[in-house]
C-alpha cells in the first residue's frame, strides 16, 4: 500500500469536524445528521444534474426518486445525494454527490444499513432498488425485512457526480464502438495449433487495432474529465462508505454490506481497509483482489478463466442429455458432447474466413469469429440463457445470426469501467502488440484452449497505460494487505464450482488469507454469482446470515434446477411454500441486475 494509504481509517469524523466548522459560516441552516437520517427536504430536479452552489460535505440531498423503465417507484424508498469529500487526503479538491436509494426496513427496530453493489465496475446500486418488478422488496426478502438496504451509484457512476462519462451520448459511444475490435471481439483463427506462429501474428495485428482504438478512447476521456478521472477507484469508495454509514446510522455504526461479481473487489478492499468498522459483509462471485490490484488488466484473464473449460464441457454435457427438444445444438439425445464441441469449433473457424452477413439485425451488420465465440464464453456465465444461447447458435451455424448480432449490438460502453479499472491498475507502461498477443496465447495455451483470448468482449478493459491516472496519479491506491484477522463477524465468501469468469479458486484464496475473518460457502453449480442458478440452500444461507446465524466454513449447497429446463421442475417450483417462491423469485431478480451491470 503507498504511503498516502497509510494514513489513519477513521480519518471521515476529522473531516466532518473540519468541513462542519466551514459550513457553519457558509450555510448555518445546514448540518450533519450523526443520527438517524435527520431530513433536509429540498427542491431538486429528480435527475440530480444541479447541486446547490456550494455544496457542504455531509449533506444529504433530498429528491424525487427517478422512474427506471418507466416504473413507479413503490413506496418505502426515498432517494438522496450524499455530499462527500472528492479527495479525503486534499481539502482543496472540492466535493462528490453520491446518488442514492434506501429501501426502509419495515421490521423494527432496524438493524441499520446494508450497502448494496451489483458489480461490474459500471453497475449503478440505484437500480438495484429502484429495478423494475419490486427488485428491492425482493431484496428485502433475501437479506431481510429489519434492514435499510442502500442502492448507491459508486464514484463517476449513475447519478453519482462527476460522471466517469468521456463520451458526449451513448449514440457518440456506439459509433466509436461500431465493428471495431471493441465491438466484435479478437478472432482467433483457429484452436487447432495454439502456439502456431500464425496464430500469434494474427493476434498482433488485431492488437495494434486495438491499441489505437485505446489511445484514442483515453485521450478523449483525458480532455473531456481530465483530474475527475483521479477520484473514481475503488479504494475512494470504501472511503465513501466508511463516510456514509455514519451519516445514516451515527457515529462508529458498523458498515455492513453486499456485493456481487466486482462488487467482491470492492467487498474485499472494504474488510481489508476498514477491518474494525465491518459488521455483516457477503461478497459472491468472486473476483481475485491480489491479481486485480497489484497486475495490469491484460494479465487478468489468466486468473478468471481457471474454471472455464470445465464450464463448457458442463454446457455441452447438459444439452447432450437435454436433448435437441430442448437444447437444439444437440442432434440426438445423448449425443457426445465433443461432437457438438466440433461443431462449434468448424463454425467459429469458418467465421474466421468469412463473417456471416446479418441484415436482418437492429442494426445491419455482421458476425465474426470473435464475437460468437466471445459471446459464448458471456453465455456461459448466465445458466438461465443456456436454452436461448443454444437456439441463437444453432440458428447462425444454419446461416442466421441475426440473434446473436443483436446480443452484440445490444452491449452497452465501457467508459465508466475503465475509470475504476484504471485508477485501481498499476501505473505501468503500456503494453505492446506483441505483449498483449502473447499473453493471450499463453493464457489459450496454459488455462482456457477455447475462450484464452476471447475475454474482452464481456470484460470490456485495457488501455490504462495510456490513461490520465497513469501519469496524474490517484489519491489512494489500496494494494493489501488481504490478510484482515479482526472483523467482529466473519465475512461470507459464496463462490460456484463452474464460474466461468470469477472462479472458485479466488473464493478459495480470499478465504485462506482471511481464516480467523472469513467463512466460505460454495455452490455446486454453473454460472457467474450464486444468483445464476436456483438454491434455497444458499439463499436461506445469505438470509440466516444477516440475522446472525453464521455456516460451517466450506459448506457446500446444491443447486435445485435444471440448466435446460423441463416441465418437472417447473412443476417443482410450483409446489413450493410462498415464502421459498419469494426467497427464488428474489434470487432471479438478483441475477438480473447483476448481469445488467454487466452490460447485458
Amino acid at each position: 500500500m503507498d504511503s498516502k494509504a497509510a494514513l489513519p481509517v477513521h480519518h471521515s469524523r476529522r473531516w466532518r469536524v473540519l468541513f462542519t466548522a466551514v459550513s457553519a459560516v457558509v450555510l448555518l441552516a445546514v448540518h450533519l445528521s450523526t443520527t438517524r437520517f435527520l431530513r433536509t427536504y429540498r427542491p431538486l430536479k429528480a435527475e440530480y444534474e444541479t447541486l446547490k452552489p456550494t455544496p457542504v460535505v455531509g449533506e444529504i440531498v433530498w429528491a424525487l426518486c427517478p422512474r427506471l423503465d418507466d416504473v413507479d417507484v413503490p413506496p418505502g424508498i426515498d432517494c438522496a445525494s450524499v455530499i462527500v469529500p472528492k479527495d479525503y487526503f486534499n481539502a482543496s479538491s472540492g466535493t462528490a454527490s453520491i446518488a442514492f436509494a434506501r429501501l426502509n426496513a419495515t421490521k423494527s427496530p432496524s438493524k441499520g444499513s446494508v450497502f448494496l453493489n451489483p458489480g461490474g465496475p459500471g453497475g449503478a446500486g440505484m437500480a438495484m432498488i429502484l429495478g423494475a418488478r419490486g427488485l428491492g422488496r425482493s431484496l428485502a426478502d433475501a437479506i431481510g425485512h429489519d434492514w435499510d438496504l442502500i442502492g448507491f451509484d459508486p464514484r463517476g457512476i449513475g447519478r453519482t457526480r462527476p460522471a466517469a462519462k468521456c463520451f458526449l451520448s451513448d449514440q457518440e459511444e456506439m459509433l466509436f464502438n461500431a465493428n471495431t475490435i471493441i465491438q466484435q471481439g479478437m478472432t482467433v483463427p483457429s484452436i487447432r495449433n495454439v502456439s502456431s506462429e500464425s496464430l500469434k501474428h494474427d493476434l498482433v495485428e488485431q492488437n495494434r487495432m486495438f491499441i489505437v482504438l485505446k489511445k484514442s478512447q483515453a485521450k478523449l476521456c483525458a480532455e473531456r474529465l481530465g483530474d475527475e478521472l483521479r477520484y473514481m477507484g475503488t479504494a475512494n469508495v470504501v472511503r465513501d462508505m466508511d463516510f456514509m454509514s455514519e451519516v445514516f446510522d451515527g457515529q462508529g455504526a458498523k458498515i455492513n454490506y453486499w456485493g456481487g461479481s466486482y462488487g467482491s473487489i470492492l467487498g474485499a478492499y472494504l474488510v481489508n481497509m476498514l477491518p474494525e468498522r465491518i459488521g455483516y459483509a457477503v461478497i459472491d462471485g468472486i473476483a481475485d483482489p491480489v491479481n486485480w490490484s497489484s497486475e495490469p488488466s491484460h494479465k487478468w484473464p489468466a486468473n478468471w478463466l481457471s474454471s472455464t473449460e470445465k464450464t463448457y464441457q458442463m454446457f455441452l454435457k447438459d444439452c447432450s442429455e437435454a436433448g435437441p427438444s430442448r437444447c437444439p445444438l444437440a442432434r440426438y439425445r445423448g449425443e457426445p458432447p465433443e461432437f457438438m464441441m466440433q461443431r462449434f469449433e468448424d463454425f467459429f473457424d469458418r467465421l474466421a474466413l468469412s463473417p456471416l452477413p446479418t441484415p436482418d439485425a437492429t442494426r445491419p451488420s455482421f458476425l465474426t469469429s470473435g464475437a460468437a465465440r466471445g459471446l459464448l464464453l458471456m453465455y456461459l456465465e448466465r445458466p438461465a440463457q443456456w436454452p436461448l444461447s443454444a437456439f441463437a447458435f444453432s440458428q447462425a451455424m444454419a446461416g442466421n445470426g441475426t440473434l446473436l448480432a443483436n446480443a452484440i449490438l445490444a452491449r452497452r460502453g465501457s467508459t465508466e469501467r475503465l475509470a475504476v479499472t484504471c485508477a485501481d491498475s498499476p501505473p505501468l507502461p503500456p503494453p505492446t502488440a506483441e505483449d498483449l498477443a502473447e499473453e493471450q496465447v499463453r493464457t489459450m495455451r496454459e488455462v482456457s484452449e477455447h475462450f484464452g483470448a476471447s475475454v474482452g468482449l464481456g470484460e470490456p478493459d485495457g488501455g490504462c497505460g495510456y490513461w490520465y491516472t497513469r501519469e496524474g496519479g490517484v489519491p489512494e491506491r489500496f494494494t493489501g494487505p488481504w490478510n484482515a484477522s479482526n472483523l467482529e463477524i466473519p465475512m461470507l465468501i459464496v463462490s460456484n464450482t463452474h464460474d466461468p469468469i470469477t472462479p472458485v479458486s479466488s473464493g478459495l484464496l480470499v478465504n485462506s488469507l482471511m481464516p480467523e475473518s472469513s467463512v466460505l460457502l460454495i455452490q455446486d453449480g454453473p454460472g457467474h454469482c450464486s444468483v445464476a442458478m436456483q438454491s434455497l440452500c444458499t439463499l436461506k444461507t445469505i438470509r440466516n446470515y444477516y440475522a446472525g446465524i453464521l455456516p460451517e466454513n466450506g459448506t457446500v449447497c446444491g443447486v435445485d434446477n435444471p440448466t435446460f429446463p423441463d416441465p418437472d421442475s417447473e412443476m417443482k417450483e410450483m409446489q413450493m411454500s410462498e415464502e421459498d417462491k419469494r426467497l427464488v423469485e428474489a434470487g432471479r431478480r438478483l441475477e438480473e441486475v447483476i448481469f445488467q451491470a454487466r452490460g447485458w
